[in-house]
């Protein structure tokens, strides 16, 4: 673990844009795949990185999914190959110290969250280290890929009484938060499966920040405008949550990769704007898929 003397807001901020500026489009999320351990995970614990973290290594475009911190690699028997370089991990980590509360004149314990970084190496970065693969490899056909898909979408929807979704014939897709409604156009407007349950999965991403579930201020308030700071803020949380649905359950998020210039330009101007927006909407886009997946949220702990 490392404290940090330089600004880790202005550098994975940096390092985001440098990637949508290279590619003109957000290309983290693999095709369809046979087992859901191809995202990043740490390659002793084998848990997966979330947030911000996911992003970060899935950009090295690396085959394998194993990260290792250098006593890792070394616990292991292992070396890291000369000439290499880590890649950077980000986490939050509770700063303690205690305030004097004037009403009660009482000292209370405060305590404020602050990012701090570690290091790791993909497997491919290193020598003699061998890690077992356990995972089961299912070859998924098109009709399971889109059964799981509307299961995932059942699952969530039936969980709340006043969410309420339509598919039907229609040229817009959208959440709308007063009568708390996603309507889809059908399936077979869209050029493939994959594609319609992305844009899906992007909606119901929107969904998860009504104010019965986690409350976030860009839904509730309708004052944000297409353009406006909130608006892409939210536009770009939605579209995350997407992109880590899609990784989870093995399908390649289409709409991440169909991205029109607008949405781009638009993202772009409010990562610019806010240095810590980018994984802000990171996290709050980790915990709008847990919620959608029903899975419980996971801190990414700092690795020794």
């Amino acid at each position: 673990m490392k404290n940090a003397n330089f600004d880790l807001y202005e550098i994975v901020t940096n390092k985001i844009l440098e990637d949508i500026e290279k590619t003109e489009k957000l290309t983290w999320v693999k095709s369809w795949k046979t087992n859901s351990g191809a995202n990043p995970m740490n390659g002793k614990s084998k848990k997966a990185y979330n947030g911000i973290n996911f992003f970060l290594l899935q950009m090295y475009g690396y085959s394998s999914p194993y990260w290792l911190t250098y006593k890792q690699v070394t616990e292991l028997g292992g070396n890291v190959k000369k000439g290499e370089k880590g890649a950077m991990v980000v986490f939050w980590k509770l700063n303690e110290y205690t305030k004097t509360n004037e009403a009660t004149q009482k000292d209370e314990i405060k305590k404020v969250p602050i990012l701090r970084y570690y290091n790791v190496f993909n497997l491919e970065q290193c020598e003699n280290v061998t890690i077992a693969d356990n995972s089961e490899k299912i070859e998924y056909t098109q009709h399971e890929k889109n059964e799981l898909c509307e299961g995932i979408i059942k699952g969530y929807v039936n969980k709340y009484s006043s969410l309420s979704t339509a598919v039907k014939e229609s040229n817009r897709a959208f959440y709308q938060p007063s009568k708390d409604y996603v309507q889809m156009p059908l399936l077979e407007q869209f050029e493939s499966a994959e594609s319609f349950y992305s844009v899906y999965f992007h909606e119901l991403g929107h969904s998860t920040g009504h104010k019965t579930r986690l409350n976030r201020k860009e839904i509730n308030d309708t004052a944000a405008a297409f353009g406006s700071c909130d608006y892409g803020t939210e536009e770009l949380t939605a579209e995350l949550t997407a992109a880590f649905i899609c990784a989870e359950i093995g399908i390649n998020n289409e709409n991440t990769e169909r991205n029109s210039a607008a949405y781009l330009k638009n993202w772009k101007n409010a990562i610019k704007a806010d240095k810590k927006l980018f994984i802000m909407a990171s996290q709050r886009a980790s915990k709008a898929a847990k919620l959608i997946l029903n899975k419980q949220e996971e801190e990414t702990p700092a690795e020794d």
